[in-house]
């Protein structure tokens, strides 16, 4: 006999809520697409103005004509004077400047850039400060890094905004680390990735393939699989959808990590290494706020607690948090062909994940229709007689049964009934499919697709397919499009003759509406 079977790990880890995953995503996917182009030029501009620094070569600038063409350039352009950074300033005042001094603000490091000198000296100091003063009084200070930003979207309203204030030397280094983190969540977070798995990520770890004939591209993660494995880890690659690719490559233009070197460098938990904290404390600023960023409530995020959340959104919430922010179908397509590249890799171990879960649901939201079809809350939709039918078999076959010791029939024994159903079943976010017959498959006939294994959501009309049912659980959606709908027909700017589809569209919503509400007893 062989050795008994290694009994499956239960997965303690809790799913993130919904009011910390929210603003998380958000914040990382805002910093990301919109802040990260811009982030990668202003660390280009830091590590040529530090160049710039390590060839300074003297001390002092006593050439008052020089000094003199840099103070009239920045007038003639209107160019405010460089501002000191904060704790220069106060390091200035210990040495005894006075608080009042028009000058305080003033930083001669960067003024002089140009002529490679670091300090004005004294004796000049105080023949240009007349002329330094009247420059302050007309054109001000500010400092250096991010002036006249670009435009960019609000998070919350779409409204354009510069996507930075001006910013001193520490802030704006400070701001190119936090989208550093942003990148490091957003890759756990549409990954499912554990944080060993991250760590073994590397600086060119992206592989970007082109289908032969096709305009098809794959995106892989090339690493090393080392929990469960032997020493040293083994080579492993994960399929990846089109955002994690952006956020891989951006982070790699925000890393000072050579080619080959660990790209987020290592870490135990966001925690430890402060990712979290210095995302938390950025959202909550005042530039955070200024994108329309909803804080980042305190509870704890790491690898797991994203792995396990994006495991259930995968199999439970076609249309939640992570459908409205990424292609939630391609995640799904690439977590399914990552594990048949590599079914012994670490995104198979996910692909199991996802899949548990996935079918823990389908069983919950089947025993959860039939408890329904109990109370007289009937589901609707053209599949809703063949899904009564099956109901009122199972419910016979309840009552016929032979209690023994038993007494009451429990949710097990109605779930074993319910198994096979729920097997077919495919969670959609506005309509259940009961993929018992890919010849009804209304999807399929549209696709010219009648060998396919499931469903084509792209194409479903529920409205239509005999396999889909509609439960209450759907109403939030059908009234969210008929409410957009009547909003799309009174917009006096969609014109007359363009108004035919969303007319039809608004009457089918409501139609199902109606329908809902009838099955469930719930019309009138």
């Amino acid at each position: 006999m062989g050795a008994p079977a290694r009994p499956q790990a239960v997965i303690k880890t809790a799913p993130l809520d919904d009011d910390v995953l929210d603003p998380l995503l958000t914040a990382c996917l805002h910093l990301v697409d919109v802040l990260g182009p811009h982030v990668v030029e202003l660390r280009t501009a830091l590590h040529a103005e530090r160049r710039a620094r390590e060839q300074i070569t003297s001390r002092n600038l006593h050439d008052a004509g020089v000094l003199g063409a840099l103070v009239d350039e920045h007038l003639a352009h209107g160019r405010p004077l460089p501002r000191l950074e904060s704790w220069v300033v106060s390091k200035r005042l210990r040495r005894g400047w006075d608080p009042k001094d028009p000058l305080l603000h003033v930083n001669f490091l960067d003024l002089l850039r140009p002529t490679r000198h670091r300090d004005i000296g004294k004796a000049l100091l105080v023949k240009a400060r007349p002329a330094l003063e009247a420059a302050v009084a007309e054109v001000g200070t500010e400092y250096l890094w991010c002036r006249d930003a670009p435009e960019v979207p609000r998070a919350d309203n779409g409204e354009l905004i510069a996507w930075s204030l001006p910013l001193a030397h520490f802030p704006a280094a400070s701001l190119i680390r936090v989208v550093a983190h942003a990148c490091l969540v957003a890759t756990s977070a549409l990954t499912g990735m554990r944080s060993s798995e991250l760590m073994e990520l590397t600086v060119g770890c992206l592989r970007t393939d082109m289908e032969n004939g096709t305009d098809l591209v794959r995106h892989r993660l090339v690493g090393k699989v080392v929990k469960g494995r032997r020493w040293g880890g083994e080579p492993d690659e994960w399929v990846v959808i089109e955002e994690v690719a952006r956020i891989v490559a951006l982070a790699g233009q925000l890393t000072d990590a050579g080619l080959g070197q660990r790209l987020f460098g290592g870490f135990r938990t966001f925690e430890s290494r402060g990712a979290m904290n210095w995302l938390r404390q950025w959202v909550a600023s005042p530039a955070g706020a200024r994108h329309g960023l909803k804080p980042i409530p305190d509870d704890p995020v790491h690898p797991r607690s994203l792995r396990r959340t994006l495991s259930l959104e995968m199999a439970a919430r076609p249309g939640g948090l992570f459908a409205a922010k990424v292609h939630f179908k391609h995640l799904r397509v690439a977590t399914t062909e990552g594990c048949t590249a590599r079914p012994g890799g670490a995104q198979a171990v996910f692909h199991q994940e996802w899949k548990t879960a996935e079918d823990t649901e389908k069983r919950a939201r089947t025993v959860e229709a039939f408890h329904q079809f109990q109370q007289g809350q009937l589901p609707a939709g053209p599949g809703a007689d063949a899904l009564l039918t099956f109901f009122r078999s199972v419910e016979e076959e309840l009552e016929d049964h032979e209690p023994g010791p038993a007494k009451v029939v429990t949710d097990r024994q109605i779930e074993l009934l319910l198994k096979q159903k729920a097997s077919v079943l495919h969670l959609a976010a506005a309509n259940y499919c009961w993929f018992e017959d890919p010849a009804k498959a209304l999807c399929l006939k549209l696709a010219g697709a009648k060998g396919a294994a499931g469903p084509l959501s792209g194409l479903c009309d529920s409205a239509r397919c005999p396999q889909a049912t509609h439960h209450l659980v759907h109403r939030p959606v059908w009234q969210a499009a008929a409410d957009n709908g009547a909003v799309l027909l009174a917009s006096p700017r969609v014109p007359a003759g363009e108004k035919k589809r969303p007319q039809t569209e608004h009457e089918r919503s409501m139609r199902v509406l109606e329908e809902i509400d009838k099955a469930a007893g719930k019309a009138g």
